[in-house]
């Protein structure tokens, strides 16, 4: 073989050299290009990664920062009121104490009352004349003098939700009551003091008062027919401070317990007498 057959010149390697050239350098071009997609992705991967963390955390500490500025308030739930029934015997006599829980005292005038369901007790309080249907004594509801007359000495007050129990022909209280849009009526006396007082009526009846015992004021309810003398007695063997008297006999009434049950007392219809009025708790 001739050596111009097996010697490659100048211009032969420059034809070759190139295309090999070509090949490695796309080869190369395309590894720098994957090189630099997959750092953009990296980095696109990290920052996202921070930037959300960083940005969660600012939203969390944003949200507890509100939190604790303003919380949430919830009003208390208001205690449903009720009556304590309790039964008990002072020198053989059976009586009923009924004492009001959560539940705040006020008079009303009508018969509707009896079916308002957040009422828990009523029994009817000042008397009322059987010829004209007027209420007997000084009697105040809401402030405004329904009628006048000081026909029995004991009198019952009740200002901002307090009662106060007495015996007195003419007392501060009643002016007290219409000043401060509170209530007041008259019955006879009880007990004043822990001291017995003797009534004119002397029939024997089922009897009912309001009084202050164990410093609370209570109703007490006989379950036997009592003259006046003997029932004042017995509160006051009870321990009873002050009492006055409330509507008695068949006169209806009713108290609602802890359990939601309601108990009714005497059997008379209520009279449809429009000043048929109770004293109230609710």
């Amino acid at each position: 073989m001739s050596k111009k057959n097996i010697d490659i010149d100048d211009n032969e390697i420059r034809i070759i050299s190139p295309e090999r050239g070509n090949n490695s350098s796309t080869r190369s071009r395309w590894l720098h290009y994957v090189t630099a997609c997959a750092a953009v992705v990296i980095i696109a991967t990290a920052y996202a990664l921070f930037w959300s963390d960083d940005n969660a955390s600012e939203n969390e500490e944003l949200t507890m920062t509100q939190k604790s500025e303003t919380p949430k308030a919830f009003a208390p739930a208001k205690k449903k009121g009720y009556i304590e029934l309790t039964d008990t015997v002072i020198g053989q006599v059976p009586l009923v104490i009924l004492s009001p829980h959560d539940a705040t005292p006020r008079l009303h005038i009508g018969i509707d009352v009896l079916e308002s369901p957040d009422v828990v007790m009523a029994m009817q309080a000042a008397d009322f004349r059987a010829d004209n249907g007027s209420i007997v004594g000084a009697y105040v509801v809401e402030g405004n003098l329904v009628s006048k007359g000081e026909a029995k000495s004991g009198f019952c007050a009740i200002i901002d939700g307090k009662i106060t129990i007495g015996a007195a022909d003419a007392t501060p209280f009643l002016e007290k009551a219409i000043e401060a849009d509170g209530y007041f009526f008259r019955q006879y006396p009880l007990v004043v003091g822990n001291q017995l007082v003797e009534n004119k009526p002397k029939g024997r009846s089922l009897r009912k008062a309001l009084a202050e015992w164990n410093g609370n004021t209570v109703v007490v309810l006989s379950r036997s027919k009592l003259t006046f003398h003997d029932f004042a007695q017995t509160l006051v063997d009870l321990g009873v401070l002050n009492a006055i008297y409330l509507v008695g006999s068949e006169a209806y009434g009713f108290a609602v317990d802890a359990g939601g049950n309601r108990y009714d007392f005497n059997c008379e219809a209520p009279s449809p007498c429009v000043s048929t009025n109770y004293i109230i708790w609710r």
